[in-house]
């Protein structure tokens, strides 16, 4: 605004007791920005006198298509619809070739009746092909409906303007839409030192969105270099840094951002990115210490943040297993355990269960089945606490093989067999196996027939198991083999 714009505004804000006529000045009068928005302000503060100055103002200028429609705008912005159509009237019989006034008529149906505002636009641009305006709304309004209409008219608009920044408002349709990699696509392809502040921050949030990190810090220096007040651009460098995993990078920044912002201020990225980056400078405490605030807020994005530690920490736990260090691995997941209890305790403690699995099996000897053991104490943390969890076949079944593998290989303790029957009663009882599920039960039901032939000589209980393999693999030969020789 204009500083005699805003003395303008403040004196009809306040309602003061001359008319508005005598109250500006008169270049602020005649001019349709300025008029708009004050009128917009006493209208939105429902003055009495605001219908009385408009009426005022419209026959002061009733030739003036601008200010006709300034008034009409004035009016569509507090949603009085039908005032509004009373001034585009005006508007047209001053002159019925103002673009704006078709701009204006546009936007009314905007919202809701896109094809029938687009009309009003293609008017403007007719009535001149030089207002970017017409353009511009006919693109946002389309863009909703046929993003490729909508980029086709500021196509246009760039045949008439070379100059004009049609990548910015083909940038802007996209963000729109909530498609950030085609509006950082688009951005792409601008001048960026010459936009604005607002113009490259968004462009920075843009490529940090669409998973650009590089690109992202690239832009976010430019902005620190150019806005060095603004620390939103300190921000973005923060976040894409600790993305891509320079976390030394990410702490500097990252520590900017903090010092700059009231703690109230910081969203629930901003602690999860401060948390990611602790925990890969290997400060584990204070990782979770600051996750832990997270919990405090209820930002749009703080109900994600969950699953974005556990993807963190999934990261830097199989960086760790493919460095060998097991111990680390196990110590952090069963820290991020403690720390973020799931609903899902299950799926957890068998996550922790497949880290013990994966170093036994880069382990041999007594080292190998000492992580077993510790394997199989969270199987039955597992079996005990979530015996009719979904997925506790896949626990039953490795605690079966691998009690059989490595424990009791002559099966002389019979240890894997009560697992192999807990797993025939849970997959027997679904109504539809899956061939995974089939292929486990017959592995279980040659186990355990085997097992009361061969350990406990008992017929009976064998030829029940052997005959429950046909029931789920008809044609399996080992089973129809061993009833024969039970039959001779």
């Amino acid at each position: 605004m204009t500083r005699k714009l805003i003395i303008a505004t403040l004196i009809i804000f306040f309602n003061c007791q001359f008319s508005i006529v005598n109250s500006v000045s008169a270049y602020d009068y005649k001019d349709p920005d300025a008029v708009q928005a004050a009128m917009a302000l006493l209208i939105h503060h429902q003055s009495t006198n605001a219908d009385t100055i408009a009426k005022e103002i419209s026959a002061r200028f009733k030739k003036s298509a601008a200010m006709q429609t300034a008034l009409g705008r004035a009016y569509y912005r507090n949603n009085q619809r039908e005032t509004t159509r009373e001034y585009l009237a005006k508007a047209y019989k001053a002159d019925s070739t103002y673009a704006p006034a078709y701009i204006l008529h546009g936007d009314m149906y905007a919202e809701w009746a896109v094809d029938s505002a687009c009309i009003f636009y293609d008017k403007a641009i007719r009535c001149d092909s030089l207002n970017p305006d017409g353009y511009i709304h006919y693109a946002n309004a389309m863009s909703i409906k046929d993003i490729e209409k909508a980029k086709a008219r500021l196509e246009d608009l760039r045949r008439v303007l070379p100059t004009y920044n049609v990548d910015l408002e083909i940038a802007n349709l996209y963000n729109k839409r909530g498609d950030d990699a085609h509006a950082a696509e688009a951005m792409a392809n601008v001048n960026v030192d010459k936009l604005t502040m607002n113009q490259l921050a968004k462009y920075a949030q843009n490529l940090y969105w669409s998973n650009n990190d590089e690109k992202a810090i690239e832009i976010a220096k430019k902005g620190i270099k150019r806005f060095p007040k603004n620390k939103g651009f300190n921000r973005l460098y923060f976040w894409s840094a600790t993305r891509s995993g320079a976390y030394q990078i990410a702490k500097q920044q990252g520590d900017i951002w903090f010092k700059a912002t009231q703690p109230d201020s910081l969203n629930s990225i901003d602690l999860f990115c401060m948390g990611s980056t602790y925990l890969g400078l290997n400060d584990t405490d204070m990782a979770f210490a600051t996750w832990a605030g997270i919990a405090d807020k209820n930002d749009y994005f703080a109900p994600q943040m969950r699953g974005q530690i556990t993807r963190v920490v999934r990261k830097l736990v199989d960086e760790r297993k493919q460095q060998g260090r097991w111990d680390d691995a196990i110590a952090m997941y069963e820290r991020f355990m403690n720390s973020y209890p799931s609903t899902d305790g299950a799926y957890q403690l068998y996550q922790l269960s497949n880290i013990y699995r994966d170093k036994a099996n880069e382990e041999n000897g007594e080292e190998k089945q000492a992580t077993i053991r510790k394997m199989f104490k969270v199987y039955e943390e597992i079996e005990n606490k979530y015996p009719r969890w979904e997925n506790i076949h896949y626990v039953l079944y490795t605690h079966a093989r691998w009690s059989y593998a490595y424990f009791d290989r002559d099966n002389s303790q019979g240890l894997a067999r009560p697992y192999y029957e807990k797993l025939y009663d849970f997959l027997s009882a679904k109504d539809e196996p899956t061939e995974q599920d089939r292929a486990m039960i017959v592995e279980a039901c040659q186990y355990l027939g085997s097992d009361s032939y061969f350990q406990k000589h008992n017929l009976a209980d064998a030829r029940v198991w052997w005959r429950r393999i046909l029931l789920f693999d008809p044609e399996n030969e080992n089973a129809k083999q061993a009833l024969d020789k039970i039959k001779k």
